[in-house]
Formats: C-alpha cells, structure tokens, sequence
C-alpha cells in the first residue's frame, strides 16, 4: 500500500506539481519584467543606443561578397556606404536620434508612470511631427542625393522601372538600384522622402482604447499580485503530490521542498543558458523563415546579437530572481524536514 502511494504521490510530482510550477515561474517573471517601470524607462533607450551599431553592421555586410544579400540590397548599401557618413552621424544630424531619445522614451516613460500609478490615466501622445521634419531635413536631403549619385548608371529596363516608380504614387516598392541620368538626384530624393513621411500621422495616442482607472492605481503592482497568486496551483498539486506519498511528517517537507527545487531549478538553468543560446537561436530562428525580405534576413541575424542581448537581460532577469527564490524556498522546506521525527503518518 505505501509503495503504491509512493508511486502514485511521484507522478503527480512529475506530470502536474513540477510542469506547471515550471510554466508558472516563467509566466510570473515575464509578467514583472513587461510592467516593471525600470523595463519602460531604460529598455528603450538602450534599444536606441545600439542601433548606430546595427546600422553600422548593415553596413559592413554589404562589402562581404559572402553574404547572401541579394544584388539589389547590396548596391543601395554599398552606395550608403560610399558617402563616407555613417547612420549614426544621419541620425544625429537629421534629428532622428533627439526623437527616438527623447520622444518615444519619454512616452514610454509616461506610460510605466502611469502603470505603477505615479501618474492618473490620460492620454499619451507619441509625436511624429519632429519625425517628419527630420526627412525634410537639408542633411537628409544632401545624404539622399549622395547615395544616388553613388549608384550606377540605369540600364535601358532600369530606367523604365525608375519611370514607373515616379508615376505609380501609391507603390510601396522600393526604386531600382541605379541612377536615371535624366532626373535629377534632388528631384528622385524629394519623392523617396516623400514616400516615406506620407503615412506618418502626426500623432497617435498609445494608450486610445485603453480602459485605465482615472484615480492613480499601481496596476503594475496589482497585476505583479494577481501573477503571484498562481503558484497556489502547483503549491495545491504539490501538496497533494506530498500528502499521498510521505509516510510521515519528515517525508511531507522533504517530498514538497525537493519537488519546488527541482521546479525552481530547471527554470533557473534553462534561463541561465537562453543568453549563450541567443547567437545560434538568431540563426536558425524566426529570421530563417519565409518572408517579405528574405535578402535582410541573414544580415539582421549576424548584427542583431546585441538588441536580443539588451531585450533579454531585461526580460530574463526576473524570472531568473524569481527561480532562484523558489529554489531557496524549496531547500528550506528541505531542510526543515529533518526537524521532524521519523514517526509514520496514519
């Protein structure tokens, strides 16, 4: 009878107790890292900072005649690249880094106010207008006619795609690699700058539809409450798991503290490895798959290594505190164990 609840007791540890206290501690983690505040004031801006590197890398992929960028891509990058002025310097000089710093960081700042109930609930307007300003920009401007001037001369077939680019006002396609040399290059970069601020609006409010108290709530907090609540489900299994198979006080603790720092522990080792992980995930990932770019997708995953790095710190740092937690919790009740006598449970 006793081998026959030990085993019982065991597999409920295995398929239920573990499994969704495993599933647990990540949903809790996750949940902290989306509201907390520190993720809304600091993430975006260290996404900002490491796109001149992106841009950069971009650019230096375009030189490799090993890459598998496609021959397009890699006549308007090498023609980038023959101005001598890096993305970062364009971003710089346009206005376009003063907008992702200041603008969408401020509003996502707003937001985590909001959230942790620093602020009452109103509207939060990310503007686009210094976006907008920043494509007619005179160094935008000079930066486009140079690019152009960069590529070569179109072909007889270039040229008419060039004329059916200009005509063809609601295309999304992107203009041939080449110079027509009967337009001037000023003429071609007003539409390209055209064509890429026409369905910029103005302004959009982040949080229209959002259904936020008016009164100053900690929704973070709350929603970080209601998160914790979860684990009285694998608490309930383990429990359970521990009442059918101890045979006695000592086994109770012992069976429930083994079986949360088992659960802790996966979460803690798995978490541990995603950052070592990253590199080859980025690889073979969702960048591999089909889709409307393919020529961009090897290059992004080779320079895209420190962005996943920077978004995962951020999001893997509560579960990984949280794992270790129910780790500690796990060899308390371990250790607690032995206080007891080995006396048989009816």
């Amino acid at each position: 009878m006793n081998q026959a609840r030990t085993i019982f007791g065991l597999l409920i540890m295995i398929f239920f107790a573990i499994p969704i206290l495993f599933g647990i501690i990540w949903a809790v983690g996750f949940t902290q890292a989306v509201v907390s505040p520190k993720t809304l004031s600091q993430l975006p801006g260290e996404i900002i900072a490491e796109l001149p590197t992106l841009l950069d890398g971009v650019m230096l992929a375009a030189q490799d005649e090993d890459s598998d960028m496609d021959y397009n891509t890699r006549t308007w990058l090498n023609a980038v690249a023959a101005t001598r002025t890096t993305p970062a310097q364009v971003l710089r000089e346009t206005g376009l880094n003063n907008w992702l710093e200041k603008e969408l960081g401020g509003s996502l700042a707003a937001l985590g106010e909001i959230m942790n109930g620093k602020s009452s609930a109103r509207a939060v307007w990310l503007d686009f207008k210094p976006l907008k300003a920043a494509f007619n920009h005179p160094a935008m401007e000079g930066w486009l006619v140079r690019v152009l001037e960069n590529l070569p001369a179109c072909s007889a077939g270039e040229a008419e795609a060039w004329k059916r680019f200009l005509d063809n006002t609601d295309s999304c396609d992107s203009p041939p690699p080449c110079r027509p040399e009967e337009i001037p290059g000023s003429a071609l970069a007003l539409v390209i700058r055209e064509r890429m601020a026409r369905d910029i609006p103005d302004q959009v409010n982040i949080l229209k539809d959002a259904h936020f108290p008016r009164r100053n709530v900690n929704l973070a907090r709350t929603i970080t409450s209601f998160a914790y609540l979860l684990f009285l489900i694998p608490a309930a299994f383990i429990l359970l798991g521990a009442l059918v198979g101890a045979r006695s006080k000592s086994h109770f603790f012992r069976w429930s503290g083994a079986a949360t720092m088992v659960g802790g522990g996966l979460v803690l080792a798995l978490s541990s490895l995603v950052k070592g992980v990253i590199p080859w995930a980025m690889r073979i990932g969702p960048l591999e798959h089909p889709s409307r770019f393919p020529q961009w997708q090897g290059v992004l995953a080779d320079h895209m290594e420190g962005l996943a790095l920077i978004i995962s710190r951020h999001f893997m740092t509560p579960v990984i505190t949280l794992a270790g937690g129910v780790c500690i919790v796990g060899l308390l009740l371990f250790a607690f164990s032995y206080t007891f006598a080995r006396e048989s449970v009816s």
